[in-house]
């Protein structure tokens, strides 16, 4: 895991692993062009950040230009203030920004009680996008052209993919997740599964999940038939009244056993039952 090229100017910095210290494995990347560097995303605690910024330096001396936060997780985006001093425009979906300014402070406060979680959260603070989107737009940065696209709901309502037409390379964020098990508690699932099947289709080599290995295509498939068998097993249980633990163990299966992030599954399962109970009242 690290840091990855996977095309000319173009790398991926890879989770390391799916503990709450190392940020349940988000992954983030960064695009180096001429005109200077594009980040996507910025990690949970000041260690990773850092070791972001540091890995970027190894690459290129350009100055930070843009950052992308793909949605307001906060594995994703807390990072941002890392990267102050260099000055770069944040980028996100409007939904993005406005989740990050209402619950940001109130979840950084949280995990820094979490014990072990202060030391690797001093010094963050929470940095919000300057510029937003409601809609996808293209932008041309050194000569590398990039496509910000916005499923209408997925992961969240606030999701962004980056997308590098000529590399064929996408920055899925947590729209595709690639041998972890799926964080569903923000999920609009219909709007997820239309999105990844939207995925599969796009004329794309190389896919960066939002946590897991680099992929392509393909994996959409996989993460659609989870988040499917997911929907189907919890409506079920439901509305048969039958026990959380018998849809858990459901919902493992051998093609998901080695899958990461086995404790979301409970987690799931706690924060989404009372929806579905209240949508079949």
């Amino acid at each position: 895991m690290g840091l990855i090229g996977i095309s000319k100017g173009v790398f991926a910095f890879l989770g390391e692993d799916d503990t709450m210290e190392e940020g349940w494995g988000a992954n983030q990347g960064f695009v180096a062009t001429d005109a200077g560097d594009v980040v996507i995303d910025t990690g949970f605690t000041m260690g990773r950040a850092e070791g972001l910024r540091g890995a970027i330096r190894q690459e290129t001396s350009a100055p930070i230009k843009l950052v992308v936060n793909t949605h307001d997780h906060s594995d994703h985006v807390f990072g941002n203030s890392a990267f102050a001093d260099d000055d770069p425009l944040i980028v996100s979906h409007s939904w993005c920004r406005k989740r990050l300014h209402r619950l940001g402070p109130r979840r950084l406060a949280g995990y820094a009680k979490v014990q072990g979680m202060a030391s690797r959260l001093k010094g963050l603070t929470i940095l919000e996008p300057q510029a937003v989107f409601d809609r996808g737009f293209e932008l041309t940065l050194g000569g590398v052209r990039f496509a910000l696209i916005h499923p209408r709901g997925a992961h969240t309502l606030g999701d962004t993919m980056v997308y590098l037409p000529e590399q064929k390379v996408l920055f899925a964020g947590d729209v595709l997740w690639k041998d972890y098990h799926p964080n569903l508690e923000d999920a609009d699932i219909t709007g997820w599964l239309t999105a990844l099947k939207e995925l599969s289709r796009m004329d794309v080599r190389q896919v960066v999940p939002g946590h897991g290995p680099v992929t392509d295509p393909g994996s959409a498939q996989v993460l659609a038939n989870y988040i499917s068998r997911f929907d189907h097993l919890v409506t079920e249980a439901v509305s048969r009244g039958s026990p959380l633990g018998d849809v858990e163990k459901d919902i493992m299966q051998p093609d998901n056993e080695s899958w990461k992030l086995r404790m979301i599954v409970r987690r799931n399962l706690d924060i989404l039952s009372p929806r579905y109970r209240k949508m079949q009242d």
